[in-house]
């Protein structure tokens, strides 16, 4: 049975991830929070500047990378509070983005040291290349079509090592809600 570390991103949490990580054990992989020592790693967007530079992972499925160059990060985190707001209250209702905004300030508050770095590493690759020239590992990155903090671009930008590029429907934190696609996209990996 295949380890996996789920890193939430910016604001998010275990209690946002809960259908995610439920669907993980349903597919037959083990949920464990030992970064270091799993056999694969999801990291959705800020979650990612919390991979450590040591971790044994031969799978790293990156979600959301925050990469746009020349778009500003305020301008973004606008864009991604309207489509946000319009595609989770239209599939999911009120009670749902009340209940995800109100996780999502307790998480703010309170899982804050690798939001920070994702902020201030925000479009910069070092760490992107790092991860993704470990010999032997294997990445995958998923762009959501209605990401806002995701570029396109990013799949020009980074040359080394084992890398797949996936474009799936959906918002940044699709993931969350929608787990099936991003759990397919692994058991085809392995």
């Amino acid at each position: 049975m295949k380890t996996v570390a789920l890193i939430e991103g910016f604001a998010g949490g275990p209690l946002h991830t809960r259908q995610f990580r439920r669907a993980l054990t349903d597919a037959g992989f083990q949920v464990t929070k030992n970064r270091g020592q799993a056999d694969i790693i999801i990291a959705h967007s800020a979650g990612i500047y919390a991979i450590p530079a040591n971790a044994k992972a031969k799978l790293l499925m990156l979600i959301g990378p925050t990469y746009w160059p020349g778009q500003p990060l305020i301008k973004r985190v606008l864009r991604h509070t309207r489509t946000s707001r319009r595609h989770h209250v239209s599939n999911y209702g009120w009670l749902y983005y009340f209940w995800k905004k109100l996780l999502e300030i307790y998480y703010f508050f309170r899982r804050h040291s690798y939001m920070w770095r994702g902020i201030l590493n925000n479009n910069r690759l070092e760490h992107l290349h790092r991860l993704t020239s470990q010999p032997g590992r294997k990445t995958i990155f998923i762009r959501n079509r209605d990401d806002p903090f995701s570029s396109p671009d990013l799949r020009n930008q980074l040359e080394k090592g084992d890398i797949q590029f996936v474009e799936l429907p959906g918002v940044h934190d699709d993931y969350v809600k929608n787990p099936q696609p991003y759990i397919d996209l692994l058991l085809k990996e392995l």
